[in-house]
């Protein structure tokens, strides 16, 4: 597996996709290196964890180096090409494939045309400006430049790829917008989560967290930037709470908007109804998941898939979400009323309104997990993989 990062170095929903699935490989009976970028300096090169994943990593340069445009590239090319080296020979006779995730660290084998399976997860040319927004040294002309250099790249490694795969058909719209060749080899797998861990809470099960259970409980779990909407939610939450008085909002999510979203909250006057919870662990993401009454996807542009939303529905909670990128094919023919007219803060409250006030709720949401399990779990993500790794061309 080649990406960017992975989890538990950072908790993104690419980042945890790579970990399960290699997860899933190894629980299967094959073996899993996943060769990534160190995000922290304690972080060590070669890592086995107890799920039996190997990690490999190497260093990119620092974020605040002046040179840090140049460099990137050629020095995460030449870590990638070191650690793929490093994975084949752990590997020995066995039969190894190499599958990207991220276009980045994918230039190298696409340029030396060593064959390799491709995940588009989400155009990541479009997701540099507004994900990264004062993360990097880059000056706004160096930006746009650092845009078209990797539309490019992101464009090469999709044509170099033996076998292409997307999440989602609307990942696979964006894919033939980049390439129209390359669309049209796309094989469609979807987004795979642990549906064994993300369950309605068994009779007697703890599901505490802060939530009253005499309130309308909203939850929502992203990363605090422009493109997850977390601030539409926010500012929905007015005519939200005026129909629904009780409604109270959670999120979980840190991320660059974090201080103008809690200042937000209280220009709004809405400190007692809207909470930021920051980061959260896994056990407390299942619980806040467990007891919302409505989750929320407020994406306003770029979601590849729709994971949170899943792991949601997977927990027996109905979703809300906007009819942008993936969502409304996450929750397609459980009701068209989960899909809110458009991302905006009107519209968003109108549509978690309406479902609140849904005669038939209790009904709708004994369908939330059947819709994603078992077709959805990893085992059957898992399996999907196998079949594409078997027709790779053998080294």
């Amino acid at each position: 597996m080649v990406t960017n990062a992975v989890a538990p170095d950072k908790l993104g929903g690419l980042e945890r996709y790579v970990r399960e699935l290699s997860r899933g490989l190894v629980a299967a009976g094959g073996s899993a290196t996943v060769v990534t970028k160190r995000t922290a300096p304690e972080q060590p090169d070669d890592e086995i964890g107890e799920d039996g994943v190997r990690i490999r990593r190497y260093s990119p340069p620092a974020k605040h180096d002046p040179l840090f445009a140049a460099r990137y590239p050629l020095d995460i090319v030449r870590g990638v090409r070191a650690q793929i080296s490093l994975a084949e020979r752990d590997g020995g006779a066995r039969h190894t494939v190499v599958h990207g995730h991220f276009p980045v660290p994918m230039i190298g084998p696409a340029l030396q045309r060593t064959p390799y399976i491709y995940t588009c997860h989400a155009p990541v040319y479009r997701e540099l400006l507004s994900e990264r927004r004062g993360s990097y040294a880059l000056p706004r002309p160096v930006q746009a430049i650092a845009v078209r250099g990797l539309r490019t790249a992101e464009r090469h490694v999709l044509r170099r790829a033996h076998s292409l795969v997307t999440l989602s058909d609307f990942v696979c719209s964006e894919v033939a917008l980049l390439d129209a060749a390359a669309g049209r080899r796309v094989t469609r797998v979807p987004g795979g989560m642990d549906t064994e861990w993300f369950r309605p809470a068994a009779p007697g099960e703890d599901i505490a967290t802060d939530a009253d259970p005499d309130e309308v409980t909203l939850f929502t779990a992203r990363r605090l930037v422009e493109r997850t909407g977390v601030d539409r939610l926010v500012e929905a939450m007015p005519s939200i709470v005026a129909r629904v008085p009780r409604a109270r909002l959670f999120i979980a999510g840190s991320g660059p908007l974090g201080a103008s979203i809690a200042a937000r909250v209280q220009e709004l006057g809405l400190s007692e109804r809207v909470h930021l919870l920051g980061h959260i662990t896994d056990e407390e993401l299942r619980g806040w998941y467990r007891r919302a009454d409505i989750a929320v996807t407020p994406t306003v542009a770029l979601e590849g898939f729709g994971l949170s939303t899943a792991e949601a529905l997977a927990c027996g909670t109905l979703v809300v979400v906007t009819p942008v990128g993936a969502n409304a094919e996450v929750v397609h023919g459980l009701s068209p009323r989960l899909v809110a007219r458009s991302a905006a803060p009107a519209h968003i409250a109108d549509a978690v309104v309406d479902v609140v006030n849904m005669p038939d709720l209790d009904g709708l949401r004994a369908r939330a997990r059947p819709h994603v399990e078992p077709r959805w779990g990893w085992p059957a993500v898992v399996d999907a993989h196998l079949d594409l790794y078997d027709r790779m061309p053998r080294s």
